[in-house]
């Protein structure tokens, strides 16, 4: 007996929602884990700059006609600062530096998960008050790091472990 249209689109459906949904969950338990007791109560951090606020940083006493001016000026350096990277790699490209290419997305995802996956098992240890040495800490977090650049870009990693490191990295 053959499968109807439905059941198979049905289980490509079930296929990509699964990931999706574990991401999500995964996302709301650290939100709800590491935020603090009261989430209305004012922060008195000071903000942090980042390439999509790179030239303005907003300020509450500033007006709409500068808060405006000052987002519209942000977007233009952010939108610049894109174009100029997306240039760069295809002139790289172009050229056939297809081995720096690799190498660069191999590092930029080693960046990527040493410096948010560490950001996040800090703030675990510490809302936790987990008590772990910082070697043991610096060996967690390098391993993860190094495992998961592997699971990304290399072969003869196990399924299971690749769809953990991409659903975990979502």
């Amino acid at each position: 007996m053959e499968s109807s249209i439905l059941e198979s689109i049905g289980m490509e459906i079930i296929g990509v929602m699964s990931p999706v949904s574990i991401c999500m969950l995964l996302v709301v338990l650290i939100v709800y884990s590491l935020s603090s007791a009261n989430p209305f109560s004012p922060t008195s951090s000071a903000p942090i700059r980042t390439a999509a606020n790179l030239v303005y940083l907003e300020s509450p006493s500033d007006s709409t006609g500068q808060k405006l001016e000052g987002a519209l000026l942000n977007a233009l350096v952010f939108v610049i600062l894109i174009a100029v990277v997306t240039f760069i790699l295809v002139v790289l490209y172009y050229y056939n530096f297809t081995n720096f290419l690799k190498n660069y997305m191999r590092f930029s995802a080693f960046f990527v998960l040493a410096t948010m996956g560490g950001s996040i098992f800090l703030s675990i240890i510490q809302h936790f008050s987990i008590p772990v040495d910082s070697i043991t800490c610096f060996l967690l977090l390098f391993n993860f790091t190094v495992v998961g650049v592997l699971s990304v870009f290399s072969g003869g990693i196990p399924i299971l472990l690749r769809q953990a490191y991409r659903v975990g990295g979502e």
